[in-house]
């Protein structure tokens, strides 16, 4: 049997056996803060700051002159590709962010996930996640702890882990995996991982994402 999915079939059984909609499970209560639930639709037409068309132009990652947002191998600089969120609560956006890039954007399948910090002047990649950025929960330091939600195909179905991300002083690390969703015959389910089982099987969950090359 798959080691993975050896591991999903112990989540799954114990957990809740009515596959309830569970919170994320706070393990340490003093470093736990508010968690803000984020949804990007790519709906809109306009950017929620000026200076974001502006980064974007600078990361050169999009075209200014693309009209046309039906191209995804040749994107304009549109709110329909691209999302902009400011990554430090101390600083300003175009000196610290996260970059959410719409799934088929330049032939990539899924969404990514991209932080930058500036450095002398310039833009710095730090992060990249191919992954939905969910939430962000509020942490000691100016960075925010990054809820990742990641895609797997085990055995065919389609499985999601909810990760928890924190800020080290110079990138975002992986901590935990504090649920993992999926669909069956029965319909769609969310479960938490009990705390005993939580290091071994986000280890194994880290090392997944590592070799399908979902964290670089």
């Amino acid at each position: 049997m798959n080691k993975i999915v050896y591991i999903l079939i112990l989540v799954v059984f114990s957990g809740c056996s009515d596959n309830e909609d569970l919170p994320i499970e706070k393990t340490n209560v003093e470093d736990a803060g508010e968690i803000t639930g984020i949804e990007t639709l790519f709906d809109s037409d306009s950017f929620d700051d000026p200076k974001h068309i502006e980064l974007l132009k600078e990361l050169k990652i999009c075209s200014e002159f693309q009209k046309d947002t039906t191209d995804y191998l040749k994107p304009a600089c549109s709110p329909r590709f691209f999302k902009i969120f400011p990554m430090r609560d101390d600083s300003p956006v175009e000196n610290a962010f996260l970059l959410q890039i719409k799934s088929k954007v330049g032939g990539i399948k899924l969404r990514r996930l991209v932080t930058f910090v500036r450095e002398k002047g310039e833009l710095i990649k730090v992060n990249t996640f191919v992954a939905n950025l969910i939430g962000t929960r509020k942490s000691k330091t100016h960075y925010p702890d990054l809820i990742l939600r990641f895609n797997d195909n085990v055995g065919g179905d389609v499985i999601f882990y909810n990760c928890i991300f924190i800020w080290d002083g110079k990138t975002y690390k992986f901590q935990t995996t504090e649920t993992i969703e999926g669909n069956d015959s029965q319909g769609p389910w969310r479960q938490r991982i009990k705390s005993e089982l939580k290091d071994s099987v986000s280890n194994d969950i880290y090392n997944t994402l590592v070799k399908n090359e979902m964290i670089l």
